[in-house]
């Protein structure tokens, strides 16, 4: 059997993160460009792609913030300040479903797949009871989910694992759907086969790299294992 672990931003929906991490950002007088956020933030939990952007763009030697106390209080207002204007904008409807990759899960679930929710955004959960997929909620839609239980990503994607092991221990193979490079080096490092949506991002170390869920089957999933189930 095998057992999907999914990214949520950028793989299931498409949320405005980027942007709320520019405006907040942009708010503590630095600039976000798009390949810093690649590289530093996407697919990160908050408080770690907040402190890179802190610290990689100067902002707590701008501020003159030198102690540790000092920054752990400027790191949870700035993350802080990132989460209200990104619910804000959940609220106004900013975010646009990904119909292809939920179709794509639909399909894995028919086939006898299990599937495990595994964002390192704790706002994933909230969004995805949202959206309605025939009638029930994208959350319902999945097996389990672990989405911000853990302070990294790699620490993410291994607590899905145990608990998809856990649940259904005739699970043998174990895949990750991810767009940002930290994801799949995440995924990697659980031992897990990586599928690279390659939506914004290259992803050359992805096992499997796609730019359409057009591309991806539950045949794709068997050839990649050697055609075992």
């Amino acid at each position: 059997m095998i057992g999907i672990i999914w990214d949520f931003d950028g793989v299931l929906v498409f949320t405005p993160h980027e942007k709320a991490w520019k405006i907040a950002t942009e708010m503590y007088g630095a600039t976000l460009t798009h390949d810093f956020f690649v590289k530093y933030v996407s697919g990160r939990p908050r408080y770690e792609g907040a402190a890179n952007i802190l610290s990689r763009l100067g902002i707590y030697q701008k501020l003159g913030v030198k102690t540790e106390e000092e920054k752990l209080k400027l790191l949870l207002e700035f993350a802080e300040l990132k989460n209200r204007i990104v619910n804000e904008m959940f609220e106004r409807g900013e975010y646009e479903v990904n119909w292809e990759a939920i179709k794509f899960l639909l399909e894995t679930k028919e086939k006898g797949i299990k599937n495990a929710l595994a964002s390192a955004s704790k706002n994933a959960e909230k969004l995805a009871r949202k959206i309605k997929v025939n009638n029930k909620s994208l959350l319902e839609i999945f097996d389990l989910n672990v989405s911000g239980r853990a302070e990294t990503k790699e620490d993410v994607f291994k607590l899905a694992k145990e608990e998809l092991k856990l649940n259904f221990p005739e699970i043998k193979y174990f895949f990750v759907v991810e767009d940002a490079p930290s994801g799949i080096r995440a995924g990697k490092a659980i031992g897990a086969i990586t599928l690279g949506y390659e939506r914004e991002s290259s992803l050359e170390e992805a096992d499997f790299r796609f730019s359409s869920f057009g591309e991806l089957s539950v045949d794709t999933l068997l050839s990649l294992i050697g055609g075992g189930g």
